[in-house]
């Protein structure tokens, strides 16, 4: 995947020498180092704290706290919960010139990036873009997106009138190490909900699937995920199984979850239950642990799928995999990504985060077809048009990296994506951090380095 792959560039691991895991039950943070599994550093939370991490993502069994951070990851439970910036409560690390620096929400940064960072709001490119900010507290041009990890973090970084005390920590936080090198985290935890309870709702058309998520926001759900109608199709959920009646007519299912005591559990469930009536149908309410599990297995359907087909010779190649829209575009979006992989002749495993307007997309592709790498060409400038047009971005939860980065002008706008060179030439003027990711490289194709394979998970 061009979008995390390294390029000619030195390879720092951090796997053994940073995994170190330290609980404070004082302050109920967990401090980590970047090496550190995100499961793990769940388990201690929960273990010595009694609570627990709830923006991680499906990843968490593999991907390290380095990771968590670079690219503002995020999974089904940000719908409730928010992604991992908000959760970050200091970082420590080095910076572009091998300064070792701390940065803390408390007040006790140090180091020369956190002068430079308390300078970078004051520059003209930047402080133009705050006094232009609206109503609403939004800097001129930023899509109104629910989540992103495109591009850097400005509107958490700059402050507004009502956030003056907006950090640098938000701007470091999806920063894909092309600001500083982070080496250690401190987490906030939550608390470990007493109940969660789900629900499978089916939506019967794109507006229909819209309208669901928008009215789900304001009834409790903490996730709310999407099976589209691709994946319905090619899982064959449609054909048989206990969900088969629900999935049949439907143009996706919802996955809601919710949580709390059992009687805010029960109560949430009611509503969004009710909700469901007034669209597509009461669906699907597990009554136990197990079924609950079971649910969310459908969710998680996806990853054998794509062994099953890359056994066909047909390879999921995630090349337009993580774009955000705003949620009432949702449908339209869904609509024209269907036309532009019909038009590219793929087949693809579509699924994920509706309730952010987050989707994942997998194009399913033969890669022993003597066009295949001008089809994936075709998609993706189509698709970069698409999300363009609706007001998103093309990285909600796994940043820009090397693929997205030729786009960002495209998708940013020339005066945004000119705000991000300042905050990268000022933190980083020799570009020795990651060259090519986020900002490209004069002449850099997105396609370079392209060389899918199956899929494999430790």
């Amino acid at each position: 995947m061009p979008g995390g792959n390294l390029g000619p560039y030195v390879v720092l691991s951090v796997g053994d020498g940073l995994s170190s895991i330290q609980v404070d039950p004082d302050s109920r943070t967990v401090r980590a180092g970047a090496g550190a599994v995100a499961d793990a550093v769940d388990r201690a939370a929960r273990s010595d704290l009694g609570r627990r991490l709830p923006f991680l993502p499906a990843s968490a069994a593999w991907c390290r706290v380095g990771g968590l951070a670079a690219n503002d990851s995020a999974g089904a439970g940000t719908f409730g919960h928010g992604a991992t910036h908000g959760w970050v409560e200091a970082l420590s690390g080095v910076d572009a010139s091998g300064e070792p620096f701390h940065l803390s929400r408390e007040g006790t940064s140090s180091g020369s990036l956190a002068s430079a960072l308390e300078e970078l709001p004051h520059h003209p490119t930047l402080s133009t873009l705050v006094a232009e900010r609206d109503d609403e507290g939004r800097l001129p041009g930023w899509p109104r997106v629910r989540k992103n990890s495109s591009g850097y973090a400005l509107d958490r970084f700059l402050p507004s009138g009502a956030r003056a005390g907006c950090h640098p920590v938000d701007l470091l936080v999806g920063s894909e190490g092309t600001l500083a090198l982070i080496t250690e985290v401190r987490f906030r935890t939550a608390p470990i909900p007493d109940e969660r309870g789900v629900l499978l709702l089916p939506a019967r058309s794109p507006d229909e699937l819209v309208a669901l998520v928008l009215e789900l926001d304001g009834a409790g759900a903490v996730a709310c995920e999407m099976l589209g109608a691709r994946f319905l199709d090619i899982t064959g959920l449609r054909r048989g199984g206990p969900v088969a009646p629900l999935a049949r007519d439907a143009y996706a299912l919802l996955l809601v979850e919710v949580e709390g005591t059992r009687s805010q559990v029960a109560a949430a469930l009611d509503r969004c239950q009710a909700l469901g009536r007034s669209h597509g149908g009461p669906g699907i309410r597990a009554r136990s642990h197990d079924e609950a599990g079971e649910l969310w297995r459908l969710r998680k359907a996806a990853s054998p799928i794509i062994a099953r087909q890359a056994r066909r010779g047909l390879l999921s190649t995630q090349f337009i995999e993580d774009c955000v829209v705003p949620v009432p575009a949702l449908g339209r979006y869904l609509i024209e990504l269907d036309r532009i992989l019909e038009a590219a002749r793929f087949d693809a495993v579509v699924f994920g985060h509706a309730g952010d307007g987050n989707i994942h997309v997998n194009p399913l592709v033969d890669v022993e077809a003597p066009d295949w790498q001008e089809r994936v060409r075709e998609a993706l400038e189509a698709v970069v048009d698409l999300v363009a047009d609706l007001g998103g971005t093309l990285a909600g939860e796994h940043g820009d990296g090397r693929l997205r980065a030729p786009f960002l002008e495209r998708i940013w706008g020339a005066r945004l994506a000119g705000a991000f060179r300042q905050v990268k030439g000022t933190l980083d003027p020799a570009g020795t951090l990651n060259p090519g990711v986020i900002l490209p490289l004069p002449g850099q194709d997105p396609l370079e380095g392209l060389s899918p394979r199956p899929r494999s998970h430790p």
